[in-house]
């Protein structure tokens, strides 16, 4: 009986070592996800990545919400917000 033991303990170092690999791989998949959510949402327009890049000064900033505010109650539209925004951040 001796050669069945053997075979029975070298089967539970096999079971033991798959199932630590398996948790290590569901760890990294979890861990993957966590940063991910963490990463800050990529930004759509070249004005606004030149805005996260380069920080303006703090009347830049105030005239940039202000031109937001401007598009988030519609008066004044898409193209209208990007050119005026362009103007500020060109420092006209």
């Amino acid at each position: 009986m001796e050669p069945a033991a053997g075979v029975q303990a070298y089967h539970w170092v096999v079971w033991v070592i798959g199932v630590l690999v398996f948790a290590a791989v569901i760890g990294a998949v979890i861990a993957a996800i966590y940063r991910a959510n963490r990463r800050p949402t990529e930004l759509h327009s070249s004005a606004e990545r030149l805005q996260r890049e380069a920080p303006q000064p703090a009347d830049v900033d105030a005239k940039l919400r202000e031109l937001s505010l401007l598009k988030e109650r519609g008066s004044i539209g898409e193209a209208e917000y990007e050119r005026r925004r362009a103007e500020v951040l060109a420092g006209k």
